[in-house]
């Protein structure tokens, strides 16, 4: 291709420059002839063509140090004699001189179209999965894990062939492409999870109630996952691959081999007497050929801290931002590849929803209609609500979760016990609650509340947390709800790995623990009429689940709103009335508000007046 054929024609002009005899530098009446007559030739094992002959008193005869690449070769006529050299490369590498001036917009349409066939790839993957159950979602799985770093070595190719042909000039240009070109595959791969995830979840929805559910359809979700922790960290390498490369040429802008004095003192290299090199590698060749055929901006720019600099060193410098060492902990340097980071969270957050959608389709479907149940109707009859409740069992649907919750564990360990794919998949948790968030949205609205657009992330937040609510609830209320602010120490002295493994799987139970929590009590608030046996049985099912949660030890669980509508379905009509009376007076923020509204809610279904 054009950058082989360039690199080619660079190490000629390389070569053909070390072949050259050294320049005549007499000073008479003749020198400027002497420099004008200048040519390439072949040197002729003559020594390195120094002339030891020359009887005019002004003569130098120049020593030739092969450790130096700036030792003089001559000291006068030097700059018309880089002049000549300059030109002659020039001449030599003009063919190239468009393709390095538009090499963005020229490395456009090649690129385009591999992304075009990786896409339609990815396509082709998502949409097959449909209907063909595990096997499919394994299938899918592996292809995925092929195509998803398909994108990075075309990255890097292009950042290889910009620094051949452009040395570091024209880099936003060529950032930019890159960019895009990592951002569209992100998309394109963050599309076809969800289109995987809604293949994998309808085909598992429509069956009936049964124990249906299986570990290997957790373990698929979580290599998925595992897939977009891969990109992330792909692309962080190679961001910081870049990086290095940018400053690397940035030192290569400041070479002056071939400046002529008066382009040194423009350039803030210095100036002074000419000197030809001794030696030019391909590097400082491709510098000057890439400058002259960019024809950057020839000012200089002051880089921050009162030195000034060729822009396009200044430009270079601010791209790739201090190094590693240099850079202190607290610094955030902006993005090289802006799009494709955005794009990434999205496949991050699409892969998230994936996982929660198959750790959380079982209990969702369970619980999707308990609020048209007939149970909650009863009133029933009897002696004191202890003596009824103490023979009440969990009802079905919520036994069903239960167990589901537990299997859960078995189902995400196996994953989480493999060092390698738990690192992966710990690059993109970031956020992970955010999945959980729609049960909560809908009790909210459930509840008869809203919170704006504004405030909505924290005033979720603050409700799934739970640690704030407490001081909320009606007096007396908090007996035997759990102290969220205690933590465990136990396990301090365990195996750090195992501790991963741990914080891991903890973090799964708790969003699905959260989703199946805001949901249960989104759909408590929607029973239309509770009586008091219906509220006994409420109670049931609620306690029921806390002590799963409470068996499953995820920090932050049970939930407190659990305990405290558990309390409030069978609490005293007097005591709740007067209450909720008491209540009226307080202060009202968007947390004890949807509490509040939660207990007008229930008092209303129990047919208790406030």
């Amino acid at each position: 291709g054009i950058a082989e054929t360039y690199q080619s024609t660079v190490q000629f002009l390389s070569l053909a420059y070390d072949q050259m005899e050294a320049w005549d530098g007499k000073t008479g009446e003749g020198a400027a002839d002497n420099s004008a007559d200048a040519t390439f030739h072949e040197n002729d094992g003559g020594g390195g063509g120094i002339d030891h002959n020359a009887n005019d008193a002004h003569d130098v005869e120049p020593t030739k140090q092969s450790s130096s690449s700036t030792q003089a070769k001559s000291a006068t006529p030097a700059s018309e004699a880089l002049t000549t050299i300059r030109t002659s490369f020039l001449l030599v590498a003009s063919p190239f001189r468009p393709y390095q001036r538009s090499l963005a917009e020229a490395e456009r349409n090649p690129m385009g179209e591999a992304a075009t066939m990786v896409a339609k790839d990815i396509r082709n993957v998502a949409s097959g999965s449909a209907g063909a159950g595990l096997a499919g979602l394994e299938d899918a799985a592996e292809r995925f894990g092929d195509l998803a770093p398909f994108m990075f070595p075309l990255a890097d190719a292009a950042m290889t062939r910009f620094e051949l042909l452009n040395s570091g000039y024209n880099a936003p240009a060529t950032l930019t492409s890159i960019d895009t070109l990592l951002a569209d595959h992100a998309s394109e791969l963050a599309i076809a999870m969800g289109t995987l995830s809604g293949n994998a979840t309808h085909g598992r929805s429509g069956s009936g109630g049964g124990p249906d559910f299986d570990e290997q359809y957790v373990h698929c979700a979580l290599e998925i996952l595992r897939i977009a922790g891969a990109f992330k960290r792909n692309l962080r390498s190679f961001e910081y691959s870049v990086r290095d490369r940018l400053r690397n040429l940035a030192n290569q802008m400041l070479d002056s081999a071939l400046e002529i004095p008066e382009e040194k003192a423009t350039a803030g290299t210095g100036g002074g007497t000419a000197q030809i090199p001794d030696s030019l590698d391909m590097t400082q060749i491709r510098t000057m050929l890439s400058k002259e055929a960019c024809d950057p901006p020839r000012t200089l720019v002051d880089d921050g801290t009162g030195v000034k600099y060729p822009a396009p060193v200044v430009e270079l410098r601010r791209l790739a931002g201090p190094s590693s060492k240099k850079a202190s902990a607290d610094f955030l340097q902006p993005p090289l590849f802006p799009k494709a980071l955005d794009c990434t969270s999205r496949l991050a957050r699409s892969c998230q929803s994936f996982v929660f959608e198959v750790c959380y389709a079982i209990p969702e479907r369970h619980l999707r209609g308990i609020s048209a149940l007939p149970v909650w109707k009863q009133e029933g009859s009897g002696s004191g609500a202890e003596e009824d409740s103490y023979g009440i069992l969990p009802q079905p649907f919520i036994t069903q979760v239960g167990e589901h919750m537990l299997a859960l564990v078995q189902a995400l360990e196996p994953f989480a016990s493999d060092k390698e794919a738990l690192g992966l998949a710990n690059e993109v948790m970031d956020g992970i609650r955010e999945v959980a968030f729609q049960p909560w949205k809908e009790f909210v609205a459930a509840a008869g509340c809203s919170f704006s657009d504004k405030d909505e992330y924290d005033q979720l937040n603050v409700l799934m947390d739970g640690k704030e609510l407490v001081r909320y609830f009606l007096d007396d209320s908090t007996d035997g709800l759990p102290a969220l602010d205690q933590e465990d120490d136990e396990d301090e002295e365990d195996d750090p790995e195992e501790k991963a493994t741990t914080a891991f799987c903890n973090l799964w139970l708790d969003v699905v623990g959260l989703a199946v929590t805001g949901r249960l009590l989104e759909r408590t608030m929607r029973i239309p009429r509770l009586g008091r046996k219906g509220a006994e049985h409420l109670a049931s099912d609620l306690n029921y689940i806390r002590n799963v949660f409470t068996a499953l030890g995820v920090s932050g669980h049970p939930h407190p709103l659990l305990g405290y509508i558990a309390k409030l379905v069978v609490l005293d009509e007097d005591t709740l009335r007067s209450r909720n009376r008491d209540r009226q007076s307080e202060d009202r923020g968007p947390a004890s508000e949807v509490i509040r509204r939660a207990e007008l809610r229930v008092a209303y279904v129990r047919s208790i007046s406030i």
